[in-house]
């Protein structure tokens, strides 16, 4: 990641197959040398070699190269903070998460490489954000539902969400998130399932994930870092963690430094 692009983060490494992943950030990722094969919502969608793959926030999918031994990727992580800047998040969805346009995957390439630079290269901080924002607002006009409009079935996932997100390191009932979204336990499972690819309990599961790799990154001790998301005890998150990324936490917390990784690449 550019030090003076703060709300992006770069990858560009090993690919790895993946299961049900979740995370709040929009993921564009580019693949080197390999086809990918991407599940969402019980639909399989496939990717040549150099096509460009956009991964909505909280959209669970799973994702598995054609060769994981030659396999490379090139992934952007975009943050909702830096999308607001010149759309709403849901502006950004595809309903396709292949993106067929060779012009744009290009693109990507270029502002990906001037990002992924050694800290202190010369380079324009103030061109590189205005380059990833310009490739975002191109995004946008290129997706559908670019109206943005509001509606329940949009602000009942939001609600979920964010309720799940503030009550990470407790276990959360369907009662309760009944009575903050004013709806059935029924409804609010089919509202969810259906735009988050998981039931609300699965969600919530995959959102206590994605905490414990942040806290992971900062350095957290990984005994802190179970009790903070919820899990039982050390040995419960590294179960868990491992069979959702394919490392246990103490490998993934090695081999990040900083922003970038040395051997795998985030997911």
């Amino acid at each position: 990641m550019s030090d003076d692009v703060p709300d992006v983060v770069v990858v560009d490494g090993r690919a790895q197959s993946y299961s049900g992943n979740v995370h709040e950030e929009l993921k564009l990722l580019l693949m080197i040398d390999s086809g990918l094969t991407v599940r969402r919502r019980g639909t399989t969608f496939r990717a040549a070699p150099g096509q460009l793959v956009a991964l909505h926030p909280d959209d669970a999918h799973s994702g598995q190269p054609d060769d994981l031994e030659s396999a490379r990727w090139l992934i952007m992580c975009v943050s909702p903070s830096l999308i607001a800047e010149v759309a709403t998040s849901e502006a950004v969805r595809y309903g396709d998460p292949v993106i067929r346009d060779s012009g744009l995957a290009a693109r990507f390439r270029s502002v990906h490489g001037s990002l992924y630079r050694p800290s202190g290269q010369p380079g324009s901080a103030l061109g590189r954000e205005t380059e990833v924002l310009e490739f975002v607002s191109t995004l946008a006009r290129q997706c559908y539902g670019s109206d943005g409009g509001r509606d329940t079935a949009q602000r009942v996932p939001e609600t979920v969400r964010e309720y799940l997100r503030a009550n990470l390191s407790r276990n959360v009932t369907l009662d309760e998130l009944s009575a903050v979204t004013e709806l059935s336990k029924y409804r609010l499972v089919r509202v969810c399932t259906a735009w988050f690819g998981l039931p609300p309990h699965k969600l919530h599961l995959r959102l206590r994930l994605d905490r414990a790799r942040q806290l992971l990154r900062r350095g957290t001790g990984i005994a802190e870092v179970a009790y903070e998301t919820g899990f039982h005890d050390q040995p419960h998150l590294t179960r868990v963690f491992a069979r959702a990324y394919g490392l246990t936490p103490a490998l993934y917390q090695s081999t990040y430094r900083g922003t970038a990784w040395t051997g795998w690449a985030a997911r």
